[in-house]
């Protein structure tokens, strides 16, 4: 058999195969038509089912980021001249934020908006109303981009508020949780520091020898040198 011959006979064995395949697919729709029926018409209600919440989705979405820019504008465009003026506005802008992402419920606007607040909570030293919406914040989204940084914010925030001890137990959810985040230098070696604040001077060193270790090139890195050597100083004197 030629090679042309070859060719021409597998070609006529695919068109059989095609044609038996449709042949019986025909046959099965003709015997079932209401199960054929059917199973479009679930079909289009399925895409039009999806069509809509797709529309209700991201209308819902623009509906939420148009609040949230809202309540920014209207933040930014206020002039407190007193301190209790300007406490008020961190009040009450802070409240709509945690409001506008608890009404979310998914989004943008509900990852960020306790982040948010608990920021301007923190920049006016209201340390404890920040310490809770950081802790909401991360609690909320754990998979966020949000999240390491809303913890290792929570921790500042105890440390602020004289709580030594619970910021370094925030640093070590935030290392068993995240080593891979992009703040775990940062975090190691507030670690090693607090450790330091407590006293507890193994643990410290350990904290800031874990930051040289596997942040070689972090500039916490020359902090945490910098500390072991002071370290080192001090127990020589001891």
């Amino acid at each position: 058999m030629t090679r042309g011959n070859m060719e021409n006979r597998e070609i006529e064995i695919r068109r059989n195969v095609v044609e038996r395949g449709l042949m019986a697919a025909k046959d099965f729709a003709q015997k079932n038509m209401r199960l054929v029926i059917w199973s479009v018409v679930g079909l289009a209600a399925a895409a039009v089912l999806l069509s809509a919440g797709y529309l209700l989705y991201d209308s819902r979405q623009e509906a939420d980021l148009a609040r949230y820019e809202r309540i920014l504008d209207d933040f930014r465009g206020l002039n407190p001249s007193t301190d209790a003026e300007r406490a008020a506005a961190v009040e009450k802008t802070a409240a709509e934020l945690i409001a506008a992402s608890d009404g979310a419920h998914w989004g943008y606007v509900s990852r960020s908006g306790l982040y948010v607040a608990a920021g301007l909570y923190f920049e006016a030293g209201m340390y404890e109303k920040a310490l809770e919406s950081y802790l909401k914040s991360a609690d909320r989204s754990p998979r966020s981009f949000f999240a390491p940084l809303a913890l290792q914010q929570a921790a500042r925030s105890c440390e602020a508020l004289g709580r030594n001890g619970e910021a370094v137990e925030i640093c070590r959810r935030l290392e068993k949780d995240y080593a891979d985040s992009a703040v775990a230098d940062q975090v190691a070696y507030d670690a090693g520091r607090l450790y330091q604040m407590e006293g507890d001077l193994f643990k410290a060193r350990e904290s800031f020898n874990k930051v040289l270790t596997l942040f070689p090139r972090s500039p916490f890195a020359k902090k945490a040198r910098e500390r072991l050597m002071l370290l080192g100083l001090v127990e020589g004197k001891g």
